[in-house]
């Protein structure tokens, strides 16, 4: 990815979706917002913007994603739960890695260092030493202590995406891989065949959660899951009276399918893994 491109990015990400809180929201300073939406499970949501979560066990808590970087999000996260943490990225995009220079350690899956390292070369911690990286797969699971994470590889809004499932709690933690509107027209993401198998896989999950928690706004009904599979299933037969997706210069071409409450942005040239 260009040097150029990834600017744009950075800059399209920190102007995307408003979130509108659903919950009492816990004012923590004039960055974040702090929304409790179970037990132990707490949205942060920076500049009204991206979600970055906190899950707290018996023995640890986890964090998933850290937003853009312009807050202390260690002090915060430390204001809510005294647990050692362990951070995951579901994928190497600057708004949800921003703060990770917080910390010693970061999981993500391997096929997003590379595009990590540029985005951190453009965000807020460029002139900090990165944290060590630590290589995430399949099947990954992360004890907290009474509760349990698992780690599908979903790639298609990038090829290192992540999502995480938490059984008992039946909780789904997305990342950019499922959202209100989903971005598919970047340079780092996979033709929209390739996402498609993704969801499918997640849909095999189905029953072991019921609560679709995103990179972006507020959670999400696991019947959700159906309209987004049918708005790309009709991308890609061809019945989607598409529109022309104009967000910003780095969307340029994307076209918009709509389906119920789906939203999918994609490149209409890249629909199909090559044979």
């Amino acid at each position: 990815m260009k040097t150029g491109q990834i600017h744009g990015l950075f800059t399209a990400i920190v102007l995307c979706l408003t979130i509108i809180p659903v919950v009492s929201a816990q004012e923590t300073d004039s960055i974040y917002q702090a929304y409790q939406e179970a037990d132990n499970v707490w949205r942060i949501v920076e500049d009204k913007t991206v979600n970055i979560y906190l899950i707290q066990g018996k023995d640890s808590a986890l964090v998933i994603d850290t937003g853009y970087g312009r807050g202390d999000l260690k002090k915060l996260l430390q204001s809510i739960t005294e647990l050692p943490l362990i951070i995951v990225n579901t994928h190497g995009h600057g708004d949800h890695i921003g703060s990770d220079s917080q910390f010693p350690r970061i999981y993500m899956h391997p096929k997003d260092f590379e595009l990590y390292h540029a985005s951190m070369k453009r965000g807020a911690a460029s002139d900090i030493p990165g944290p060590d990286l630590i290589p995430l797969r399949e099947g990954h699971v992360f004890d907290l202590g009474g509760r349990k994470l698992e780690v599908m590889e979903v790639p298609g809004h990038t090829a290192g995406s992540i999502c995480l499932v938490d059984k008992n709690d039946r909780m789904l933690f997305a990342g950019d891989h499922i959202n209100a509107v989903v971005w598919l027209f970047l340079d780092t993401c996979l033709p929209l065949e390739v996402y498609m198998s993704s969801l499918e896989k997640i849909q095999k999950q189905l029953e072991n959660f019921d609560t679709i928690m995103p990179g972006h706004n507020e959670p999400l009904d696991k019947t959700y899951l159906k309209e987004l599979m049918t708005c790309v299933q009709s991308i890609l037969d061809g019945t989607c009276q598409s529109e022309p997706y104009n967000y910003s210069r780095i969307s340029e071409g994307a076209r918009m399918c709509k389906y119920k409450r789906a939203q999918v942005a994609y490149d209409p040239d890249k629909l199909f893994v090559d044979k």
